[in-house]
């Protein structure tokens, strides 16, 4: 389901305060037994860095931030917007 234009137009970047911007059906990469997503255009690889396991590609959701281009996964409905010290997959 997209983001409502209202929702956009009072969140930000939790690094840099920058706009976020939607983007549907984009390509990820999902680690099921760590339960962590690598976004497709940042990462490329068929093996998590966490635990070695392989990875399975699948669709979905994410906020870009327009002025730091960090990006924050949508999942289940819910923005995921962590800073970096908070997420794994950054590690």
């Amino acid at each position: 389901m997209p983001v409502s234009n209202e929702l956009l137009d009072i969140i930000a970047c939790p690094m840099c305060k920058g706009d976020i911007e939607y983007r549907g059906e984009e390509d990820f990469y999902y680690c099921e037994k760590d339960d962590i997503r690598y976004y497709g255009r940042e990462f490329k690889g068929k093996v998590c860095p966490k635990c070695n396991g392989n990875l399975k590609e699948i669709e979905g959701e994410v906020l870009i931030c327009k002025a730091c281009s960090r990006w924050y996964p949508i999942i289940d409905d819910i923005p995921h917007m962590l800073p970096d010290e908070l997420r794994e997959d950054l590690s």
